[in-house]
């Protein structure tokens, strides 16, 4: 393909959505292609903490986003195929606060009820007598939600749209983007920029396997490329630029370890919820097996070569694990593995929006684990940008590049 209306970089959980969405308002009206450099998602596949669902939010956009998904799941079959399964289970997800945390907790729950967000403040006492496997003695309060809060298999939700978007007629290539071209526009007038020398990007250029380079028109491109977004935008020079593009996308790769935990004691049903710790550390049923998995939420700050070290499971994890549920011997904790995420180390929220310099380039990228559970409603807020050429559904402007560039980050104060 020489021309396509609008080109997406990534085709993981946002870039698949952004293709669904524009091929199902526009049908054969907007031609879309997905270039995505790893079409076995070996990675993905591999990355068991993504099926969780939560509303446990202190910004509306991603209470809503929650929401949002919540029913696009309960729909998933009328949404993508008959044959689509994601085992979506609502079991409900446990957030526990300490002194210190606890009136954070307070503060989001009354804003999530403002939301609409059906949920239930507990005591200290209230969680050990339901779950009397927790250790309670330093928790003040805990938060659970009554409803469309669980767990689903994420890689039933990858390929259900996947095969969505080819029965939509998306083409998706096997490709590694290499490069854009630009093209001077000089009657164009940018705050910063010497009249006359304005260049916008056009054309995304990529390799296949056997090493061929091709480029692709386009009237519109979506960077969606997780964790590799913020290299691909020094390809347009954000970040290598003066004025407007001085300013890097600030997505890198953050690597976190799975551990899974074989123990008897914790006494737990299918019905048991995803649990959040006060000290970063999350535990969750693994599907219907005896086991489970837990990993731990790291500041934004942290050195990203420190969390795969066992000093980090030893002097972080460990301690957590045994404070909250005292398990019994060192081997019944094995590392299973090592996850990757797309990291916004300027204020850990993603961004979402056209780039201020180059306008037909919109980002999507920097969310993390939240890119799996609130891709639904990303990839529709995209498909509204390009088509209606505004949000419509929910109001995702916060999330924009803009930020950056004002020095306002938008900070989630609830680790998921």
């Amino acid at each position: 393909m020489e021309h396509a209306d609008v080109v997406i970089i990534g085709g993981g959980f946002i870039g698949t959505s952004v293709g669904y969405w524009l091929k199902t308002r526009a049908g054969a009206g907007l031609s879309v292609v997905i270039l995505e450099k790893d079409l076995t998602y070996s990675g993905i596949q591999k990355n068991f903490s993504l099926g969780s669902l939560t509303q446990h939010f202190s910004l509306p956009e991603n209470i809503y986003l929650s929401q949002y998904s919540a029913e696009f799941f309960r729909n998933i079959q009328a949404n993508l195929n008959k044959d689509v399964d994601i085992k979506f289970t609502p079991n409900g997800y446990l957030v526990l606060a300490c002194d210190k945390y606890a009136e954070q907790l307070e503060q989001n729950v009354a804003v999530q009820k403002e939301y609409g967000v059906k949920n239930e403040l507990l005591t200290s006492a209230d969680i050990k007598k339901r779950y009397p496997w927790i250790n309670t003695t330093d928790i003040k309060l805990g938060c659970i939600g009554t409803e469309s809060e669980g767990v689903f298999n994420p890689w039933a939700l990858l390929k259900g749209l996947l095969f969505k978007c080819h029965e939509l007629g998306t083409t998706v290539i096997k490709a590694e983007v290499i490069g854009f071209e630009m093209e001077q526009q000089r009657d164009v007038l940018m705050e910063g920029v010497p009249p006359g020398s304005f260049r916008r990007i056009n054309k995304v250029v990529y390799k296949t396997d056997d090493n061929e380079e091709h480029s692709i028109k386009f009237a519109a491109c979506v960077l969606a490329a997780g964790d590799n977004s913020g290299e691909i935008a020094k390809l347009a020079q954000i970040g290598n630029g003066h004025g407007l593009l001085k300013i890097p996308l600030p997505i890198e790769p953050r690597e976190f370890n799975i551990y899974s935990i074989d123990d008897e004691n914790i006494k737990a049903s299918i019905n048991t919820p995803c649990i959040m710790d006060t000290s970063g550390l999350w535990l969750r049923r693994n599907g219907l097996k005896n086991n489970f998995l837990c990993g731990h939420t790291p500041l934004v700050n942290n050195d990203v070569k420190e969390l795969l070290t066992d000093e980090y499971f030893t002097n972080i994890i460990q301690p957590s694990l045994l404070n909250r549920y005292n398990y019994r011997k060192e081997d019944q904790v094995k590392r299973l593995h090592t996850e990757v995420y797309d990291c916004n180390t300027y204020d850990d929220t993603g961004i979402l929006g056209s780039h201020p310099y180059h306008s037909n380039l919109i980002i999507a990228a920097g969310f993390g684990k939240l890119g799996c559970h609130h891709a639904p409603g990303i990839g529709r807020g995209v498909a509204e940008l390009i088509i209606d050429g505004r949000y419509s559904s929910i109001d995702l402007t916060r999330f924009g590049f803009d930020r950056l560039l004002v020095n306002e980050p938008l900070v989630e104060f609830n680790m998921y």
